[in-house]
């Protein structure tokens, strides 16, 4: 076998000249910018070529490195998906699955009886996270995502849809009153989740008219959401279907019929990706879930 020296500093090169960044080369690899710095010098010593040109704290790659990067690249993608597939097929029993805590709370968890109940030796691990997760660099199996279903690398299928619409609790109506149209809704607090956009769009579709969104509340987690409308403190927009139980016992309203249905949430894998077994027994059961809700 050829002999490979520095092998961590190819790595670590590999990675900086794709980010073209010390300091997300170094959140990457988890480690400090002057390690990162510390790698490539070696690595440039060891060659007897620069590797990066630093001017005006921009980086960039001298044809040297670039002509390393582009051959180094893809062998290290290939490396890196080579390890996750071992890590995949080391326990062909576990399934390994990334998603949202709300929707894992309001929608998978209290069904996963059932799919245990017929395939028991199947272990299922919930990854808990608001982000969207990497097959390319993260050990997970499956992600259910919250979107509009338009990611060009995953093959992406709708579970639940979102159709967003005004959900306060009946505390609130019985202290507040009740809006009659979505222009009343200037009257209250309106919560949001990462931004005003979801807010914004759904004003822009009931013609509620000009809305001041500067003194409401941003609170990231749809779970906090649900509970700062349930302990009276404003209006969420909310998706009814994950609801339901708060709806159909009344201690959750729902305003008005408009609703947005830009987004919902979908199960994703990458495009041209082989499912395991396991993997395909999961998204059937998952989808025949979703067509039981639906009928």
């Amino acid at each position: 076998m050829l002999h490979l020296p520095l092998l961590n500093g190819l790595k670590t090169f590999v990675v900086a000249g794709s980010h073209l960044n010390f300091t997300r080369a170094a959140d990457e690899l988890l480690v400090s910018p002057s390690a990162i710095s510390h790698q490539i010098r070696a690595l440039e010593d060891y060659l007897g070529v620069k590797l990066f040109l630093r001017q005006n704290r921009a980086l960039s790659l001298t044809p040297e490195g670039a002509r390393l990067h582009q051959a180094l690249e893809q062998p290290f993608d290939q490396i890196a998906r080579a390890i996750l597939d071992t890590q995949r097929n080391r326990d062909t029993e576990s399934l390994r699955i990334a998603l949202r805590p709300f929707f894992s709370g309001a929608w998978l968890a209290q069904r996963l009886n059932r799919f245990w109940g017929k395939w028991p030796q199947i272990r299922i691990d919930l990854i808990h996270t608001i982000k969207m997760m990497d097959f390319n660099t993260e050990n997970i199996d499956l992600e259910i995502l919250w979107g509009k279903g338009d990611w060009p690398d995953l093959e992406a299928k709708m579970l639940v849809p979102g159709n967003l619409t005004p959900i306060c609790s009946a505390g609130l109506i019985e202290e507040q009153g009740r809006p009659v149209s979505p222009a009343d809704l200037t009257r209250y607090t309106l919560i949001h989740d990462e931004d005003h956009s979801a807010w914004g769009a759904w004003v822009d579709k009931a013609n509620a008219g000009p809305v001041d969104f500067s003194t409401n509340l941003t609170i990231d987690d749809t779970n906090v959401r649900l509970q700062s409308i349930l302990n009276n403190q404003g209006i969420m927009l909310g998706c009814p279907a994950l609801l339901r139980e708060y709806l159909s016992d009344g201690r959750l309203v729902q305003l008005f019929d408009i609703s947005l249905d830009t987004y919902s949430y979908y199960l994703v894998y990458p495009k041209n990706f082989q499912l395991t077994k396991n993997m395909q027994i999961f998204v059937d059961w998952l989808l025949a879930e979703t067509d039981a809700d639906h009928m």
